[in-house]
């Protein structure tokens, strides 16, 4: 009988269609390269970038002064002058008044009766200019958008690190589906030319039909296997496309591309550059936002200055108002000195006061949990990399087992019973070689990613960074 075939896994640079339809095939580059500009969530804190910058205009606006234009439409009727009688106003009762002015006149009123002042009509306009003045209160009110906005960078930086890290976990995911596929495959062919086998030497009269219903048992097992591993090599190509932003269900393809690195760790050196990670810079940035916060409170009870003024024109019609003989003008310039605000103040700066001491406490936490997660990364890497030579090795020696127990078979040497070991055998083998690869990828990214660099740069530049924590 024919020899069975022993299916190849995909080499590298072979296209993987985990979507077909595809026009474009992807390299791990690309895929990162899309995903820095279509993720979602990336592009969420980068619109959020975008507010801080609004909230920093927010800040200056305390330093700085108001404008306003103002028209005004008034009509009325004012008696109250001709309520005096230093101008011979006396409301009509006929007295005369004790008035130089009412003697010289002799108890001649030329002013009406109040009642007799008819309503009068006025047109205004003006530049009203306002200005409070509060150094201490400006500061700290730009100094914590400043700190903001420097936090939301860093989350910005995080973010497009654990984006890259996604990317590349799922782009071996796609190439893990893919391989699992083919190993299914390959023994689905394996096991379809040994039931042909199995067949031939049941009709010579060299197999039972026992040898031949367990060959047939075996193929309908493979099969549902075989739709299962292309089925999740489509969602493992739906969840790229989700990472960098596009629709799940459009074509993807990309290239088999698996770089291993096996550089030496150092493993006090990972742990020193972990906490310059973004995420620990921003607890000690969010520590000095609440200390321009505090600055900023306390100055409520602080004295500050206000400056107000006023120029403009005012007429009985709104064609004269350009006369200069309209115009007017006022400006004034006042100390205020707070004494006493209900206790507002204290209240807020000893609530802002313990959130510095509470986020002090929890960036220590953060940084012993980071710590912990390095620490895992680094057990788990030293593991994989152990696991993926002990799968080369093992996926060595299940070939030649294999092809031994094939030779065997077909001199009649063996039973199926034997082939079937050794074919399931190497199954075992080629799937914990193609998981171990994977688990030592994935695993190198996420270490970069829990540094703080990014999860592109390889393992030789890290080892070449500087130890000095910024913060």
């Amino acid at each position: 009988g024919t020899e069975p075939a022993a299916g190849t896994e995909p080499a590298a640079g072979v296209v993987i269609a985990a979507r077909p339809g595809a026009v474009e095939v992807l390299d791990q580059q690309a895929c990162v390269k899309q995903a820095l500009v279509g993720n979602d969530e990336l592009q969420a804190e980068r619109i959020r970038r975008r507010e801080l910058d609004g909230q920093m205009n927010q800040a200056l606006s305390t330093g700085l002064p108001s404008l306003d234009a103002v028209g005004a439409w008034s009509r009325n009727r004012d008696p109250s002058f001709a309520l005096d009688e230093t101008f011979g106003g006396g409301g009509g009762d006929g007295e005369i008044g004790t008035s130089p002015l009412d003697t010289l006149l002799a108890g001649f009123d030329f002013l009406p009766d109040p009642e007799a002042i008819p309503a009068q009509t006025y047109w205004r306009t003006s530049l009203d200019l306002n200005w409070t003045i509060n150094p201490t209160k400006i500061l700290g009110a730009v100094g914590a958008a400043g700190a903001g906005i420097r936090r939301q960078d860093l989350a910005i930086v995080a973010r497009e690190q654990a984006t890259v890290e996604n990317t590349i976990i799922t782009y071996h995911a796609v190439i893990l589906a893919a391989e699992q596929v083919a190993a299914i495959e390959a023994s689905l062919a394996n096991q379809e030319e040994f039931l042909d086998i199995m067949r031939l030497r049941f009709e010579l009269g060299l197999a039972s039909d026992i040898d031949t219903l367990q060959a047939a048992v075996t193929v309908a097992n493979l099969r549902p296997q075989a739709r299962l591993a292309r089925q999740n090599l489509k969602t493992a190509g739906a969840e790229l496309n989700a990472v960098m932003g596009l629709p799940p269900e459009s074509p993807v393809s990309i290239i088999n591309e698996q770089r291993i690195e096996t550089d030496s760790i150092d493993r006090d050196r990972i742990l020193t550059l972990a906490a310059r990670r973004p995420d620990l810079v921003q607890v000690d940035l969010t520590t000095d936002l609440l200390r321009q916060n505090r600055r900023a409170q306390k100055a409520e009870m602080r004295p500050y200055l206000t400056m107000n003024g006023s120029y403009g024109f005012v007429g009985r019609e709104l064609g004269g108002l350009d006369d200069k003989g309209h115009d007017f003008w006022s400006a004034s310039v006042a100390l205020n000195v707070p004494l006493f605000d209900g206790l507002l103040t204290k209240g807020l700066v000893q609530e802002t006061e313990a959130s510095i001491r509470r986020t002090e406490v929890e960036g220590m936490g953060m940084l012993r949990r980071v710590r912990v997660e390095v620490l895992d990364l680094l057990d788990n890497l030293e593991a994989a990399r152990l696991n993926l030579e002990a799968a080369e090795l093992n996926m060595a020696r299940a070939d030649e087992l294999l092809e031994i127990s094939k030779l065997r078979l077909r001199e009649g040497l063996t039973d199926y019973l034997t082939v079937l070991e050794s074919e399931s055998g190497r199954a075992d083998a080629r799937s914990n070689l193609i998981q171990a690869r994977y688990d030592v990828v994935t695993l190198t990214a996420s270490l970069k990613r829990a540094i703080g660099v990014s999860p592109l740069l390889p393992l030789a530049a890290v080892a070449e960074m500087p130890l000095e924590v910024e913060r």
